[in-house]
């Protein structure tokens, strides 16, 4: 009976870790808006240059439809907020803005946004985890 009851305890405390947190540990995340789709990318710098201090990302926006709007893709964190020149978009265009390396000691909360500020409002992507 205890090997039975230690197999389920290890069991759940399991699925309550593979299931803990919102943020998604790098990858991307987006948003899908009326006329296209927003993106946050990051990569962990450890496969990107060897230097596991900092990480690498990059806004996009894939425009789908509707008229030309003039956006400025940015990206946010609890400590900075990053922000390209605006530029204009026409539906089929997609737009990037990398971000660079950045040091995962500066984002205190370990999450980043991506973040478009366009003639129509502002818009955010889920949050992607980069500690």
């Amino acid at each position: 009976m205890l090997r039975k009851t230690t197999a389920v305890a290890l069991s759940v405390a399991s699925i309550m870790a593979l299931s803990a947190g919102t943020a998604a540990a790098f990858g991307s995340r987006s948003t899908a808006l009326s006329n296209g789709t927003l993106t946050i990318t990051a990569d962990d710098g450890c496969s990107v240059s060897g230097n596991c201090s900092l990480y690498y990302s990059a806004t996009t926006y894939k425009k789908t439809g509707g008229s030309t709007v003039s956006i400025q893709l940015a990206m946010t964190t609890s400590d900075a907020l990053y922000k390209a020149a605006a530029v204009n978009i026409s539906a089929g265009q997609t737009k990037t803005h990398s971000w660079g390396g950045k040091a995962k000691s500066a984002v205190s909360d370990c999450d980043i946004t991506g973040y478009m500020v366009a003639t129509t409002g502002s818009y955010y992507t889920p949050p992607v985890d980069v500690c």
